[in-house]
């Protein structure tokens, strides 16, 4: 009997239990044994593994994060590989199905290197894998971001004010693009692009001249600053960049006595009931992984190319980043 272990690597993402309890139950039916892992590769090594079936994985499709745990940990020393190996050959296991991003990239190209075989399923709210058009996490994230941007555009309507929103995303751009091109925001900074700050004041006062005297703002985390604001936040080395460009806009703006305020959403953007597209393509890429491993095509990572599975052969070129694509860069800007 083949047996997979099934393991999350890197951030936690909404859909991470739609792929495992898909994955189990695709198992049952092809008479493959799947094994749960703890905690990533850490608890991998620490022997935390323990068979799943179809029970394990009744009634948690719906909720948010992973039962099995994650962990940041890779195993990418000499070391670390080579009780990787023994751990596989230990519990007899076929195959590794590999649930992450970019981490779980990293991982599944090194333990290939010394003939580990794994399937990874593409999983990050960032949606930045070259090989795929989505990734597991990125619409619940979005939407999200939505909701943020809906329930701010109120306050900042009633006192007039320029809300500043954080979101995660770096560098690929897609969460504060989609996220802001579906909840209306008026301004879209990403680190995919230079910050022009001037197009910026213009277009708050424009706005402002218009009677629109509120404007809601998107930073993507750890957007690269303009000079002149990149001082301003090194003279407080706490001061988050999303900050420093609301210092400067009331600085640049006092004319109109500009108010700001800044929020940043954060871990919020990670956690909650994953919405249907991320559960669909959770299960559609989870049972074709227990697919390949039964049709013995390891090494392989699935994908999504619109609403269907491919599969894509391992190569150096999945570390990648996939930057938000240029048409919906410029949609958003039609509503600036």
């Amino acid at each position: 009997m083949k047996r997979i272990a099934v393991l999350c690597v890197g951030n936690d993402c909404p859909g991470l239990n739609a792929a495992i309890r898909a994955a189990t139950v695709k198992a049952s039916e092809l008479n493959i044994e799947i094994l749960g892992v703890k905690d990533g590769f850490e608890g991998f090594l620490s022997g935390k593994i323990e068979v799943m079936t179809r029970n394990t994985v009744s009634g948690i499709l719906h909720k948010g994060g992973t039962i099995l745990g994650t962990s940041l940990f890779l195993p990418v020393n000499e070391e670390d590989i080579v009780q990787v190996a023994e751990k596989v050959e230990q519990y007899s296991i076929t195959c590794l199905l590999i649930l992450g991003g970019r981490l779980g990239v990293r991982a599944a190209l090194k333990l290939m290197q010394s003939g580990v075989p794994s399937v990874l399923v593409p999983a990050t709210i960032d949606n930045d894998l070259s090989f795929s058009d989505f990734s597991i996490g990125f619409f619940t994230a979005v939407e999200h971001v939505k909701d943020a941007l809906d329930i701010l555009h109120a306050t900042a309507e009633s006192h007039h004010r320029v809300m500043i929103v954080e979101t995660m995303g770096k560098p690929g751009g897609w969460i504060a693009v989609v996220g802001g091109l579906a909840g209306g925001a008026d301004y879209i900074i990403t680190s995919a692009e230079p910050l022009d700050i001037q197009e910026l004041l213009k277009k708050i006062r424009s706005r402002y001249e218009s009677q629109k005297r509120f404007s809601l703002v998107i930073v993507e985390n750890d957007v690269n600053l303009p000079g002149e604001i990149y001082q301003l936040a090194n003279m407080d080395s706490h001061i988050p960049p999303a900050e420093a460009i609301g210092e400067f806009l009331e600085k640049q703006l006092k004319d109109i006595n500009m108010e700001w305020r800044y929020t940043n959403l954060g871990y919020l953007q990670r956690g909650g009931s994953p919405v249907s597209m991320d559960r669909l393509i959770a299960i559609q890429m989870a049972t074709r992984a227990v697919e390949m491993v039964k049709a013995a095509r390891v090494y392989h990572a699935v994908g999504m190319k619109g609403l269907t599975v491919t599969e894509v052969p391992y190569s150096d070129t999945m570390i990648n980043v996939r930057t938000v694509e240029e048409h919906l860069k410029n949609l958003a800007k039609l509503f600036y």
